[in-house]
């Protein structure tokens, strides 16, 4: 054959097919948008001490590509959309070491969160991109509603609602070093994670509880001046209703975001104890503009029913942050802030040996942080946090009395695009 008349006809097929494509282009608005976001963290469990060099801050706030569209639908008063979401990783979304702290890392198990490394490789190579989000939406005077793999509305409920938006340095979950062993504990080999699963999702993250992407229906209420409300359904018989304010109070800049779900799927449906799990959440946060003095706080409340043997059905989470944010030079915004959380009565079963038997618990999280902004495309932070574990309950005393704390520093740089 030919092969001029070969790449002629190829060319022409290839023309003919991005025609559609490019005429829709032009009648409508396409972008890409994301950021990268990178860290080194150092590490001690009072055992052992190593660097590791990962995607910082898990799924939601960890690398992200965002590919997104709308246009106006002819002689409706209609526009529709769509959002399809990548998350590029390379620890599968969650920092944490397995047996021996070597550098590895193990998985929560958990939809959404990727595949963890060999547990044979001190390397963490192990590079990913997986799809956290693809939706079509369709808006008009009566609202918005969504359609597909998307954030429903008790996502982030105790997480965005912080003015000063130093999120990437710390939020209320618990990202870093949930999959590490806890040393010093006879009897078990337990992750801290295990002592912050949610209920509601089987997350190890203590808040945030349906923190996790769901297929389903979302439908966005028309705003109430400062106030929105969005209720959703997702698989499988997962319900939740969401409200948000956003506005200032005497020149305070304020939010409040506050959030309800039930989930009546079982097992199939994510949930760890029982047949049915519910959460409520809020979270509240306040900015001075003029001072740059900022602080949020944030509450997660869980319920199961039907525990299995070893499992809190029960708990509670807060955490608080408290902080200043202001152009200290030239260079853009520095802040500087504390944390404080609990994460209460949130074990797991199948993390203890036998005769242990837990009837509470209690994750103490503490840290302080600085952030350093270059304009609007990067941030530069570093963090510190520290785990400390209690529990209660018989035989607890020989194997969780010795438990050492997880110390880990975090130095992440993240670009906006």
């Amino acid at each position: 054959m030919n092969k001029s008349k070969l790449l002629k006809g190829a060319g022409l097929v290839a023309l003919t097919a991005m025609l559609p494509l490019s005429q829709a282009a032009a009648e409508g608005n396409w972008g890409i948008s994301g950021w990268i976001n990178e860290g080194v963290t150092y590490w001690d469990d009072g055992v052992g001490s190593d660097i590791t060099q990962i995607s910082d801050n898990g799924t939601t706030l960890g690398s992200r590509i965002t590919l997104s569209g709308s246009t106006d639908l002819p002689n409706s008063g209609l526009s529709a959309g769509f959002e399809v979401i990548l998350e590029p990783s390379s620890t599968g979304g969650l920092l944490g070491w397995g047996t021996g702290q070597t550098n590895q890392f193990v998985s929560q198990g958990a939809t959404g969160f990727g595949t963890a490394p060999s547990a044979t490789s001190g390397d963490i190579n192990n590079h990913d991109i997986g799809v956290l989000g693809n939706s079509v939406n369709v808006s008009g005077s009566f609202g918005k509603i969504t359609v597909g793999l998307q954030s429903m509305p008790t996502d982030n409920i105790a997480v965005l609602e912080d003015p000063s938006l130093t999120l990437w340095s710390s939020i209320s979950p618990v990202f870093r070093g949930v999959g590490a062993t806890i040393q010093g504990v006879t009897g078990s080999r337990a992750t801290w994670g295990s002592f912050l699963t949610c209920n509601f999702s089987g997350l190890g993250i203590g808040i945030d509880c349906n923190g996790i992407y769901r297929s389903g229906v979302r439908y966005d209420l028309p705003a109430f001046g400062p106030v929105t409300v969005a209720v959703g359904w997702a698989n499988d018989d997962i319900y939740d209703i969401a409200a948000k304010y956003k506005g200032a109070w005497g020149g305070i800049n304020t939010q409040l975001a506050l959030g309800y779900a039930i989930n009546q799927g079982g097992a199939a449906g994510g949930v760890q104890v029982g047949t049915e799990a519910e959460v409520f959440q809020v979270q509240a946060g306040a900015m001075d503009p003029g001072t740059g003095i900022f602080g949020s706080i944030a509450y997660n409340a869980e319920e199961g029913n039907g525990a299995t043997a070893g499992s809190s059905d029960d708990g509670d989470a807060w955490w608080l942050k408290v902080g200043i944010k202001k152009a200290f030079n030239s260079l853009g915004d520095t802040s500087f802030a504390f944390q404080y959380g609990q994460y209460n009565d949130q074990f797991s079963s199948g993390d203890t040996g036998a005769g242990i038997t837990i009837s509470g618990s209690e994750v103490e999280r503490i840290g302080f942080e600085v952030n350093q902004y270059f304009g609007s495309r990067l941030i530069l932070y570093g963090v510190w946090e520290n785990l400390d574990l209690s529990v209660d309950g018989t035989g607890t005393a020989a194997a969780y009395g010795g438990a050492q704390d997880l110390d880990m520093f975090t130095t992440g740089l993240t670009f906006f695009f």
